[in-house]
C-alpha cells in the first residue's frame, strides 16, 4: 500500500473521530432521573447545592430540594417514567392547579403562586422552578427541555 494511500485512510479515520465526537457533545444523553439532572446541570456550569427532601402535598411523593445557581428547584422522582406521567397530567397547563382523581371525585387544589411556575418532565422526574429569573428558565430549558406547564 503507497504511503499517500495509507495517509488517505488515516485521513478519513480522523475525520470520522472527529464527527463522532462532536455529535455525541451535541447529542447529550437525555435525564432520566435525579443524578443525572445534576450531572448535566453541573456539566452546564450551575452551581448546586443540594438542600434535602421536601413534602408539599401536591404530588404523592416526597421531593428533593435543590439550590441551582442559588435559585430553589423542587425535584421529584418517581419508580418508573409512566408513574411520573400520571402524576405531571395533575398540574394544569397554566400550573397553578392540581387535580387528582377523575369526575366528580376529583380532588383539585389551586395555589397563588409568589412568582410564575414553571414545571419541567424528564425520564424519571419533575422539576418544579417558582420564579422569572431567565437565567435559570434557559438553563432547565437547555437540561430539560420545555416545560409541560406553567406561565
Amino acid at each position: 500500500m503507497s504511503n499517500k494511500r495509507l495517509a488517505g485512510i488515516l485521513g478519513s479515520c480522523i475525520a470520522l473521530i472527529i464527527a463522532i465526537v462532536v455529535i455525541a457533545t451535541l447529542d447529550p444523553k437525555p435525564v432520566t432521573n435525579y443524578s443525572t439532572l445534576l450531572r448535566y446541570l453541573r456539566d452546564s456550569g450551575a452551581s448546586i447545592v443540594e438542600k434535602g427532601e421536601i413534602s408539599v402535598g401536591f404530588f404523592d411523593i416526597e421531593g428533593r430540594r435543590v439550590a441551582v445557581n442559588e435559585s430553589n428547584i423542587d425535584v421529584y422522582e418517581y419508580a418508573n417514567a409512566e408513574a411520573m406521567e400520571v402524576e405531571a397530567s395533575w398540574v394544569s397547563p397554566e400550573g397553578c392547579s392540581f387535580r387528582k382523581g377523575k369526575g366528580n371525585i376529583a380532588e383539585v387544589c389551586f395555589v397563588d403562586w409568589i412568582a410564575p411556575p414553571h414545571f419541567y418532565k424528564a425520564g424519571r422526574i419533575i422539576a418544579f422552578y417558582c420564579g422569572d429569573n431567565d437565567s435559570i428558565i434557559n438553563l432547565l430549558e437547555n437540561v430539560l427541555g420545555t416545560q409541560f406547564a406553567g406561565m
